[in-house]
């Protein structure tokens, strides 16, 4: 990644939303800090104090309104690590729907390691990008889904949209879809400490087509959000996980609709 942040045509809309950011941080009001967003080939980088991230787009910024770590420390309590699953050298992750890789960032810190999985071309670009220091850390190109098959894909990468149930929306390919159980198997992995799954309204799909991970899996943390043609997931993948000896947990952490998996 440059040093110097290059030249990158934005909105206006954008522009004014940047300025109104440098004012929030030179006031110091509530942690906010300056964003800059500067040209990279796969999109954008995003340039805070404390870090930077290649994105597909640069709409992404709003999420490092508070810096590096604050983005980090809000997905980590999304998705309960620290609260429902700690993480240690030893732990397996599967982070699906990886998106750029942040989630990988978080588990780098234990030392985990951490498949991260993201059926995207443009996203799954930078998440290589972003994760290419990652020791522990590795991309892997897959769709999954409850069975071995053709789906359409809309890709959508402005907004971390990408999904099999926005095919009525956007422009879609048949992709080749693989399950859980059969990644699993390909890439020889037993045991699963935790399972992250935003699967863009494929949730429950995503768990069908992993009948046999699930019992070797010690947690699970899945985003049940309305992203299925405006509806939640929750109640499906409640089932599913139920049915695998899980304790199941709905929360509201912050604005994610989160269900969890859990084994104590």
């Amino acid at each position: 990644m440059t040093d110097l942040p290059r030249t990158l045509r934005l909105p206006l809309k954008i522009r004014l939303k940047l300025m109104r950011q440098d004012f929030l941080a030179a006031a110091k009001l509530h942690g906010h800090q300056r964003v800059r967003l500067a040209a990279h080939p796969l999109g954008a980088e995003i340039i805070v104090a404390d870090g930077r991230f290649v994105v597909p787009s640069p709409y992404r910024w709003k999420l490092y309104r508070k810096g590096w770590e604050a983005r980090l420390g809000q997905l980590a309590d999304e998705y309960g690590v620290g609260r429902h699953v700690t993480l240690a050298a030893n732990s397996v992750v599967i982070d699906v729907g990886a998106n750029a890789g942040e989630f990988a960032h978080i588990c780098a810190r234990s030392g985990a390691r951490v498949y991260c999985i993201e059926p995207d071309a443009a996203v799954r670009a930078c998440l290589t990008e972003n994760i290419r220091n990652l020791t522990n850390a590795t991309t892997h190109d897959a769709l999954l889904w409850k069975d071995e098959t053709d789906v359409p894909f809309a890709s959508i990468p402005d907004h971390a949209d990408s999904s099999v149930f926005a095919a009525d929306t956007a422009p879609t390919e048949m992709r080749r879809a693989t399950t859980l159980d059969q990644f699993c198997a390909q890439n020889e992995i037993a045991e699963i400490d935790l399972l992250k799954c935003d699967a863009e309204g494929a949730e429950p799909e995503v768990l069908e087509g992993g009948g046999a991970v699930l019992d070797r899996c010690r947690a699970v943390a899945v985003d049940t959000g309305a992203e299925r043609h405006g509806a939640r997931t929750h109640t499906a993948c409640r089932i599913i996980l139920e049915g695998h000896g899980f304790r199941v947990v709905d929360e509201t952490v912050g604005k994610r609709l989160m269900t969890y998996g859990l084994r104590y």
